[in-house]
């Protein structure tokens, strides 16, 4: 029966490919063949009987195989590519891996099977006839040998001196803490946009009960400000021009409430619950143009400067 090969390629997670495992079972003849990829995550695997094989891949620091699926092998001279995906989410928050000096396992192994498959091309005698087959066979074995050649020149000759476990493992931390730097920051701006609102509430309703203001006008306030407390989870960029938009209409409104009190109008305005009110909007009102969260905070930070703190007592 003619033989046929695999050409294994893992792709997806390149530190992975390093301490992978490709175990390959045929499922009529029970034959198991085991070997580790390159560093490039290439594997190809020849002398192999066509069929069905039981592929599985594994790796050392993983409870459960990466890959694990039945492939069929062709019988054809072109070796059978089978591509194995492996997620980089698999390898998150593990601890750093123990790497040895250097892992000469994949290319004995390339070695051993070039050693089985010219074996039998070496007992020639003296005028046979070199078939093609034997030839196939002896430029393959070639052919692999300097892929193995090349793969050892790279484990025992590192460029530099470079620690990819410990650059593996700093990767993952600072991706782990961006993680949660963003979600933390959500949060804070979420929380803080839910403060605010209240205070805004606090402030207005303070406002509207010194100013006798009519239902009309209260309900248009308040509902303004029952929009911003929905509003609390989108984005800095859509949430400054909408906390502009309502400090403005919020800011006519006591305008117009003022006007409505005669000649008590500067008092009105003089009021400490009606001026801190204002001096709060005008300074939502100037943050309309902002686009990233910490310029959003640093507006709250200056209305905290100019206005006070947050008026709890009146939520």
């Amino acid at each position: 029966m003619a033989k046929a090969a695999f050409d294994i390629r893992l792709e997806g997670y390149t530190p992975a490919n390093r301490d992978a495992v490709v175990k390959l079972v045929n499922q009529s003849t029970g034959q198991a063949v085991e070997r580790k990829p390159f560093l490039d995550g290439s594997l190809l695997v020849r002398d192999l009987d066509p069929g069905s094989w039981e592929m599985t891949v594994s790796h050392p620091n993983l409870v459960n195989a990466i890959d694990r699926r039945v492939v069929r092998l062709f019988p054809q001279d072109i070796p059978t590519r089978v591509p194995v995906i492996v997620p980089p989410d698999l390898f998150r928050d593990t601890p750093i891996r123990d790497i040895p000096d250097a892992d000469l396992a994949p290319v004995q192994q390339q070695a051993g099977a070039i050693t089985t498959n010219v074996g039998r091309l070496a007992n020639k005698a003296a005028g046979e006839v070199i078939r093609a087959e034997d030839w196939n066979v002896l430029a393959a074995a070639v052919a692999d040998l300097a892929r193995a050649v090349g793969e050892l020149t790279r484990l025992v000759s590192p460029v530099g001196h470079d620690h990819p476990e410990i650059a593996d493992k700093i990767a993952e931390v600072q991706g782990n803490i961006l993680r949660f730097s963003e979600s933390f920051g959500r949060s804070l701006l979420e929380l803080r946009r839910e403060v605010e609102s209240q205070n805004l509430r606090g402030r207005l309703t303070a406002v509207l009960d010194k100013g006798a203001a009519t239902t009309a006008v209260r309900d248009r306030v308040l509902t303004r400000v029952s929009e911003l407390e929905q509003s609390t989870l989108v984005t800095t960029a859509q949430w400054s021009p909408m906390i502009a938009n309502h400090s403005n209409a919020a800011i006519r409104e006591v305008m117009e409430l003022a006007n409505g009190q005669g000649t008590g109008a500067d008092d009105f305005l003089a009021s400490p619950e009606v001026s801190g009110a204002l001096t709060l909007l005008q300074t939502f009102s100037a943050a309309g143009g902002v686009s990233k969260p910490e310029e959003e905070l640093e507006t709250y930070r200056r209305g905290i400067a100019v206005a006070g703190p947050a008026l709890f007592r009146s939520l």
